[in-house]
């Protein structure tokens, strides 16, 4: 058995679990999907000639469970995670993954792999789905054969024990992160951008790692049309809160996830907290001119604050964090069963 990592030292790393899930699924076939399984967590034989492996034709997906002080476990909107799975499949041209069995599957993963839940207040149980294309095949053209992987780990917070390439702990987490804005896009214009697909981000971790080497925690991208808007972190929405209070997030278009986390501040900002949230560009020159505070949300993230960003050379500074620090005290109060959730998003796995 796989042995439990350090609860007091836990960083957003891997730790083997006991379990994993597998499911596998063939589009020319009736009904699509087989019967999943589970079994122990382990390497995965996989054709050379697999399709992911020459061509990207893979996606993945990510939520966590909390332990609550009364000893339940919670997952954070699974469902939503489940629809993102499959429409990110069908920009793939792969079958989607029923939502339910998605779920289900989430579920259990957790329940097999209850004793790396960690204690709360010591992390989260993060759960990652992936699906490929495992069909043997040259040639770029649709698949029909793919595979569907869930496992977990207990992580800690994201930049939790982290030394970066410049050797500083941390990433300066405590007072917000550090962004260089890069000119130029995160994916390609019309691309895959809106959709959680793995050739996303390979390119971005080259990108990142130069600039965290000069002491960054991470790149803020514009926009590949125009190269003026802001869009996402290498994997984070992005939000600013104007002088005039009005906070402002960009469209979910070709070029920016529709995030879980994203859609949770909207909600909480809009209902919880009587803030005026757009929906619209949000341009560089507005976010240097016009911020008051500039904050990332995302799974692995939660809602972190920016506390500088360097265009072209020249720092610009958010000394307020107030409203981020609002906003993650409600979504972590609503993950960990601390707080009421009136928004129905937490999903409760039965363990007895």
């Amino acid at each position: 058995m796989h042995p439990l990592p350090d609860w007091d030292n836990l960083t957003f790393s891997l730790t083997e679990t006991d379990w994993l899930y597998r499911a596998f699924g063939d589009s020319e076939k009736s009904p699509v999907w087989e019967a999943g399984r589970f079994v122990r967590f382990e390497d995965i034989p996989v054709s050379p000639a697999a399709s992911f492996v020459s061509y990207g034709l893979g996606i993945f997906e990510g939520l966590k469970a909390q332990k609550t002080a009364d000893g339940r476990i919670l997952l954070f909107r699974p469902d939503k995670n489940a629809e993102r799975f499959q429409k990110s499949a069908e920009y793939l041209l792969m079958a989607p993954y029923p939502v339910e069995t998605f779920i289900e599957a989430c579920e259990e993963v957790v329940r097999r792999n209850l004793r790396f839940v960690p204690p709360p207040d010591k992390g989260s149980f993060y759960v990652r789905p992936l699906q490929h294309a495992v069909q043997p095949q040259l040639g770029l053209a649709p698949c029909h054969v793919f595979s569907v992987t869930i496992f977990g780990s207990p992580v800690g917070g994201y930049f939790a024990g982290k030394v970066d390439p410049g050797g500083r702990i941390g990433g300066g987490v405590e007072g917000g992160v550090r962004l260089r804005v890069l000119e130029q896009g995160r994916v390609a214009a019309g691309g895959t951008g809106n959709a959680k697909a793995m050739g996303n981000y390979a390119g971005g971790i080259a990108r990142a790692y130069k600039w965290k080497k000069a002491g960054f925690d991470d790149v803020l991208h514009l926009d590949a049309r125009h190269v003026r808007y802001v869009t996402e972190t290498s994997g984070s929405n992005v939000f600013l809160r104007r002088k005039d209070g009005v906070i402002v997030t960009p469209p979910l278009d070709d070029q920016i996830l529709a995030g879980v986390t994203r859609d949770s501040v909207i909600q909480v900002a809009r209902k919880l907290l009587g803030c005026t949230v757009e929906e619209r560009p949000l341009s560089i020159e507005e976010t240097i001119e016009d911020g008051e505070e500039l904050f990332c949300t995302g799974t692995a993230w939660t809602v972190q604050s920016v506390r500088e960003i360097v265009f072209r050379d020249k720092a610009y500074t958010f000394d307020s964090n107030e409203t981020q620090k609002e906003l993650k005290e409600k979504i972590r109060g609503i993950q960990t069963g601390e707080a009421p959730d009136p928004f129905g998003w937490t999903h409760e796995v039965k363990t007895a």
